[in-house]
């Protein structure tokens, strides 16, 4: 009976910390956009040699909507962008903006939109800051995948 009730316990025991675990690395990703939004130099603290691939990983599970941006859709999904608490935009791997007002902008005559200003990074070896109209950080449209993360 003793031998029972020391497996049972044993395997208790495995089970919650292995729960644990689970959510603290949930929790952790979960982290990174929470803090990014609140404050983008968060990221610079990030232990990773790729927190903007860090931050794309988890925010595919904690963004409201995601969409995809270009040329064509520019007017559509910086529209419907304003309509959300935060918006963040990443070019490839290597740059990440969030928004931070949609009536500064600056007309763009390679997007033919006006683009708002925005704050984030360009990953040069290291994160560099950069805050200004976003065209000037996620570049002229081109074949480059951008992604835009809408959250509540």
């Amino acid at each position: 009976m003793k031998k029972i009730i020391t497996i049972t316990l044993t395997l208790l025991i495995f089970s919650c910390s292995s729960d644990v675990n689970t959510n603290s690395d949930n929790n952790t990703e979960t982290a990174i956009v929470t803090e990014f939004l609140q404050d983008i130099t968060t990221l610079k603290e990030v232990n990773s040699k790729s927190p903007i691939a860090d931050f794309q990983e988890a925010a595919k599970t904690s963004a409201s909507k995601i969409l995809e941006l270009d040329k064509n859709n520019i007017e559509t999904v910086l529209t419907e962008a304003k309509t959300y608490k935060n918006c963040v935009i990443i070019t490839g791997n290597h740059t990440i903006v969030k928004i931070l007002d949609f009536d500064d902008c600056k007309q763009s005559s390679s997007w033919g939109y006006c683009m708002p200003i925005a704050e984030g990074y360009i990953k040069k070896g290291e994160l560099v800051s950069q805050e200004d109209y976003i065209n000037n950080i996620i570049g002229r449209p081109d074949a480059q995948k951008r992604t835009v993360y809408l959250f509540e």
